[in-house]
């Protein structure tokens, strides 16, 4: 069976609408910036990522002004190489002239946002790709490519070579991607080929399919690019045999590929590297270490002296975003302290203590968490919402997966109140400080990635909390009971659906991860996980307790009584309280 088929769904869309005016003005304040010195180099990066994000969204809405936005990202990527404030005028200049609609629909870019790539990763890799004339024609895959292809047409021309780009948006579905150029694009690509020029593609990954760069590539054959004169430009290493698009490796071992290497990377030599799932060498025996996709956890590294964590939490707007709700976390002593370590990291300090198991659940535990959710409802929430795609996710993983068509009855995930959720609530998430008070750790950056849920109700983790706690039904009723009286918010009416919904999201989240690591302790571990929630959402099915229910008035009133605990909670082996703990123990993007 093919990848395409037997996928769960995991990955969210992340587009939302956001204010035209809004981009355009923030975009403004950085040039400002620059042009008054305020801003160095990461400035620099940053405007140049939000000129290329403002770009690829009007060139995908097919909006006016798209050229007169290419021309800001080129003159603000011209200035990485121009030390010239005539750049940074010529890009102000043509933003004061941009036709713009009032809304756009806007994606982060991932590899800027989750991933640690850096702009200043493709101005070396400029200086290695195989290039046999002066001309050069650059294509950006959007989003990020966008960007990447700015800057990489910008560093050849900085070298003496004639250059110039266009983006394209290949569509259909991420494992079979199909790329059609417009007329205009036709025209250029034909008068490049007049002039000799190699051709160079340039986008992040490629990914698990490599089917965006193969889409680009063939088509570039098919308007007549001999194949010598192709290169695609990317940011990992790849083994054709693993891609799943159909006859992957054949088609991939065709073309010329290059890897971006991350060169700030260099900051951190000295820096013991503990992304990739290391970080549980440090907190548990091994025979206790929960579940991680490894290639999918954001780069962190531990200072020499054993005090600091560096992890990457994005460039850009959303990272700006991850690092004030740190901020605020960090504040109201839910987190650990925080500062801004530049170029997307985030810098915590390690705290003593150690990752909790749900062994140790109790009426001190749940009011802490109930808490923790009130102050998310209070200060994280937002204006996008994720209902839709969600309760898509969960109809249509349900269907593929336990083969189960959703009943009529089957409650929408809906919310007035969408708020940034945790989206991580296993209890190796939170540490137990030596004066047994509870410190959430990872709490800024998961619930704002690209997987699944997204911007959504906070009963998301209060169901999340239930699953990984494994609450029994008078423990649950605790915690949501304390949370309705310290918010006035009822969760009860659609807490058995996202319970079902987040156990669904982690069986496939479990199952995919599972795929990437073959014959390893890594799969056992998940497969083990996508059993246990595998067996919670038969256990809610099976219940089919999804009608809506009627929200009684004293309810709260009526259920607080002390919950009753299981007693065959398995004890997991942790550090003693000393133990000096990361505070991300279990960061699993």
């Amino acid at each position: 069976m093919q990848a395409s088929e037997s996928d769960l769904w995991v990955f969210r869309d992340a587009r939302s609408l956001v204010s035209g005016r809004v981009l355009v003005r923030e975009l403004r304040q950085s040039l400002d910036k620059l042009l008054e010195g305020s801003a160095d180099e990461q400035g620099l990066s940053e405007a140049i990522i939000r000129a290329g994000a403002l770009e690829s969204a009007l060139a995908d809405t097919g909006s006016a002004g798209g050229e007169s936005a290419a021309a800001v990202t080129d003159s603000v990527s011209d200035a990485l190489f121009i030390h010239h404030p005539d750049s940074l005028k010529h890009a102000a200049s043509a933003l004061e002239h941009l036709i713009i609609p009032d809304t756009i629909p806007t994606s982060p870019p991932e590899g800027f946002s989750y991933y640690a790539v850096h702009p200043l990763d493709f101005v070396a890799a400029a200086d290695s790709l195989p290039l046999s004339g002066s001309t050069v024609a650059v294509i950006g895959i959007r989003n990020i490519g966008t960007t990447l292809s700015a800057i990489v047409t910008a560093a050849l021309r900085a070298r003496g070579r004639t250059g110039s780009r266009i983006t394209v948006r290949p569509n259909g579905h991420p494992y079979e991607r199909n790329t059609t150029f417009s007329d205009n694009q036709k025209d250029w690509i034909r008068e490049h080929l007049d002039r000799g020029s190699d051709f160079v593609v340039v986008d992040e990954g490629p990914g698990r399919s490599g089917s965006t760069f193969l889409s680009v590539g063939e088509a570039l054959l098919q308007a007549g690019v001999p194949l010598d004169r192709i290169t695609f430009l990317g940011t990992r290493e790849v083994d054709p045999g693993e891609l799943c698009a159909q006859d992957a490796a054949n088609r991939w071992s065709k073309f010329r590929f290059r890897v971006a290497r991350q060169v700030r990377l260099t900051d951190f030599k000295d820096y013991s590297y503990i992304g990739g799932g290391e970080w549980r060498k440090i907190l548990f025996a091994e025979r206790h270490w929960p579940e991680s996709w490894p290639q999918m956890e954001r780069l962190k590294f531990l200072s020499p002296d054993g005090t600091q964590i560096f992890k990457f939490e994005g460039m850009g707007p959303l990272g700006a975003a991850v690092r004030e709700r740190s901020l605020r976390l960090a504040a109201a002593r839910f987190g650990p302290q925080f500062e801004d370590a530049r170029d997307g990291f985030s810098r915590y300090t390690v705290i003593s203590g150690h990752p909790m198991s749900f062994a140790e659940v109790s009426e001190d535990v749940l009011e802490r968490i109930a808490r923790y959710c009130a102050f998310r409802l209070s200060e994280f929430g937002t204006e996008s919402n994720q209902c839709t795609s969600l309760q898509q996710m969960l109809e249509s993983n349900l269907t593929r997966e336990f083969h189960v068509e959703p009943s009529n009855d089957l409650p929408q995930l809906a919310t007035e109140l969408p708020v940034i959720v945790d989206g991580r609530m296993q209890p190796h998430e939170w540490i137990r400080l030596a004066n047994r008070r509870m410190l959430k750790a990872d709490g800024a950056s998961h619930g704002d990635d690209h997987f699944f849920p997204g911007p959504i109700d906070i009963t998301w983790d209060l169901a999340g909390a239930a699953v990984e706690w494994n609450l029994p039904p008078d423990a649950a009723s605790f915690l949501l009971s304390r949370f309705y009286q310290l918010t006035g918010k009822d969760p009860r009416p659609l807490f058995s659906v996202f319970k079902l919904a987040y156990a669904v999201f982690r069986v496939a989240w479990c199952k995919m991860a599972a795929t990437t690591v073959p014959g390893t302790e890594e799969e056992i571990r998940l497969k083990n996980a996508y059993a246990r929630y595998s067996a919670c959402v038969r256990e809610e099915l099976q219940r089919g307790n999804f009608a809506k229910s009627k929200t009684v008035k004293n309810w709260v009133v009526n259920n607080t009584s002390t919950p009753v605990f299981r007693e065959e909670a398995r004890q997991q082996t942790r550090t003693a309280d000393s133990t000096p703990v990361l505070h991300d123990c279990s960061d699993c993007t």
